[in-house]
């Protein structure tokens, strides 16, 4: 199928599926009339990497198991998926950590701030 055909059933963008093409997500054969031509796998294949981008996955975090048109690697991709999205989930609680983290200490020093200020005292830098 071409380009705008395969946009069109994916739910996006031409500009998209070029990005996904040169990201190295997706790959297509030029035809002699210089025209992208991709198979039938290639919408799955571009809905499965939007479904991990809206669930807060990069482009480089995508690529390792964007190998999902080899019919070999289908049977890995479900435990490399798996393991992307523990890794994801992993990272995210870390951050909240240490937003968590970083909201109370701004959050004890906003306390002495404002008691500084209610006492009258000589404001503290920071």
């Amino acid at each position: 199928m071409l380009i705008g055909e395969l946009a069109k059933r994916a739910g996006c963008s031409v500009r998209v599926i070029r990005h996904y093409e040169r990201a190295g997500l997706l790959s297509s054969v030029r035809r002699e009339n210089g025209y992208r031509h991709f198979d039938e796998d290639a919408v799955e294949h571009v809905l499965r990497v939007r479904v991990l981008i809206q669930n807060g996955f990069n482009l480089d975090e995508i690529r390792p198991v964007a190998s999902l048109h080899d019919t070999r690697a289908r049977r890995l991709v479900c435990a490399d998926v798996i393991r992307l999205y523990e890794e994801k989930v992993d990272d995210i609680d870390r951050r909240i950590a240490e937003l968590t983290e970083l909201r109370d200490r701004a959050r004890q020093r906003l306390q002495v701030l404002v008691e500084q200020r209610l006492q009258g005292g000589p404001a503290e830098p920071g």
